[in-house]
């Protein structure tokens, strides 16, 4: 199988996406301490997006444009949609913290869900169209050694705090088999603090049973306390 650039973030982001939608349309917006807990979900959902896009922007698409300029071009597109979507509920959330009343704030309430709905439809159409469109024309232009090493690049331009916050997620959206790949992949290539990081936020975001298969096959089998 090649190797595939988009899964682990594209994982970590979906995951993001459907626990945020779940908050939200759960969310009784006249209640102060509910409204305040999907409201910053959204914010942190909006901002992470925002950075997808510029890394996309900055590394991946670069990397089409010389063989497909056409289709890079209809990609920006999508980003630029992307935003236009990510401002109206930045907007939205704005006129919220202005609304006084219990009746206006359940109906701003009903109108940023639906703007959230929208906004995540569009980014898990976007995001499977780069799985499948962009990974096929990575893959036919680059080997899997350059693509690893446009990942990389990608990762050192990341932030420790937006690092953190993405890997929670993977964790969260990954499967056992790719979680184990890819702590073995780190405790063979990286410093033993960065494998201990990632160690610890696998310990800290799985569930208990999930954490423990983990374990047994980072220890190919061997039993553990």
């Amino acid at each position: 199988m090649r190797f595939n650039i988009f899964n682990p973030i594209h994982k970590a982001l979906r995951a993001l996406l459907y626990d945020t939608a779940l908050t939200v349309q759960q969310t009784n917006f006249a209640n102060a301490e509910e409204a305040e807990i999907a409201v910053e979900k959204i914010k942190a959902v909006l901002d992470i997006f925002d950075k997808h896009a510029a890394h996309e922007d900055h590394f991946v698409l670069p990397a089409i444009q010389q063989y497909e300029p056409s289709l890079v071009d209809c990609f920006e597109q999508e980003h630029a949609e992307d935003h236009r979507l990510a401002e109206n509920l930045r907007t939205m959330i704005a006129g919220f913290a202005k609304n006084e009343t219990a009746e206006s704030k359940l109906f701003t309430g009903h109108t940023i869900l639906h703007s959230f709905i929208a906004f995540m439809s569009f980014n898990l159409d976007h995001m499977a169209k780069e799985e499948t469109v962009l990974n096929e024309r990575l893959w036919r232009f680059y080997s899997d050694a350059e693509l690893r090493q446009l990942n990389q690049q990608i990762v050192a331009s990341i932030e420790p705090a937006e690092m953190a916050f993405t890997a929670a997620w993977m964790m969260k959206g990954m499967n056992n088999a790719e979680i184990t790949g890819w702590l073995k992949s780190v405790q063979k290539d990286a410093p033993e603090a960065v494998f201990s990081a990632l160690f610890t936020i696998a310990e800290k975001e799985l569930p208990y049973e999930r954490f423990r298969k983990i374990l047994e096959d980072l220890t190919e089998g061997a039993m553990v306390a």
